[in-house]
């Protein structure tokens, strides 16, 4: 123990205590102003730099110095400058979903290089439409026309069926009043495509008048055979989910899953112009479904 008050820890101690002791005195002497000089040393430094922070501030926004012209021409600008900042943001918005459409186009012109094609986005959904029928915001003067196909970058979506000069109606693929000549290309069959109620529920479709034997499975890919020239061939539609004897007893059908989001299609792209187009002088839209007569033959 003795030895501790021999070593540099305790020197060190000393020393300390005996500077406090003098701080105290000195401070106790003058009356506690030199223990607030000293924090004051420090501290001054920082609080010069808020003063002059604020003051700068103060000067800079000084709003009672201004008269109201002063200040309504203040407004105005703040306003001006907010509208530019708006529509340099909604212009950047435009830029992207162009962006967005050229690089679908691209892959859709890979799929189809002799068709032509019109963007356009969809513009408005009707709430009771328990077939997701849409408004696109192009529409004859863009060279639209009633029975033009409506695709994304993942396949077929629905087909035109009002056209006015700037907007028109797209019918969805889940309508029932749309039909679709379809096929596996794989296994080389054939069938229509369709919907109705109870499938739009399921958010699927339905390949009818399958053959009694049909070798289309489960996976197999759904494309647009181009029958009856309204539809383009080799459209992707969807794959197969499973297959089922129909009700007639007749044929088989198929439950499609569609690859396309039907339901949430935003920025779409309207066929104009393929080959063999309306080769066998149909005006409308919905492909004539194959008769049970037909599908029996083919059993």
């Amino acid at each position: 123990m003795k030895g501790f008050f021999k070593t540099n820890t305790f020197k060190i101690m000393l020393i300390i205590v005996m500077v406090l002791l003098i701080i105290i005195i000195y401070t106790a002497a003058a009356g506690g102003s030199f223990l607030s000089d000293t924090l004051g040393f420090v501290t001054t430094p920082m609080q010069k730099v808020s003063v002059a922070a604020a003051d700068s501030a103060s000067e800079f926004l000084n709003l009672d110095a201004l008269s109201a012209e002063e200040l309504k021409a203040m407004v105005e600008q703040l306003s001006s400058e907010n509208s530019e900042y708006r529509r340099m943001l909604v212009d950047y918005y435009d830029k992207e979903q162009e962006n967005e459409q050229l690089r679908a186009l691209l892959e859709i012109q890979d799929e189809n290089k002799d068709a032509q094609y019109v963007p356009a986005s969809v513009i408005q959904r009707d709430p009771s439409d328990v077939f997701y029928g849409f408004a696109i915001d192009k529409g004859s003067l863009a060279g639209v026309n009633v029975g033009d196909p409506v695709i994304v970058s993942q396949g077929l979506v629905g087909v035109v069926t009002e056209v006015y000069a700037t907007t028109s109606m797209v019918t969805s693929l889940y309508s029932e009043e749309v039909k679709v000549a379809s096929i596996s290309k794989e296994l080389d069959e054939s069938g229509v495509i369709s919907s109705n109620i109870y499938t739009v529920a399921n958010g699927t479709l339905r390949m009818n008048y399958l053959k009694s034997d049909t070798k289309i499975h489960e996976g197999s890919i759904i494309t647009t055979s181009g029958a009856g020239g309204n539809f383009p061939k080799d459209l992707v539609i969807g794959y197969v989910l499973s297959v089922e004897q129909s009700e007639n007893d007749i044929s088989k059908y198929a439950t499609i899953q569609p690859y396309a989001d039907i339901k949430n299609a935003k920025d779409v792209f309207v066929m104009v112009g393929f080959p063999g187009k309306d080769a066998e002088g149909p005006d409308i839209n919905i492909e004539n479904p194959v008769t049970d007569e037909d599908a029996e033959a083919q059993k």
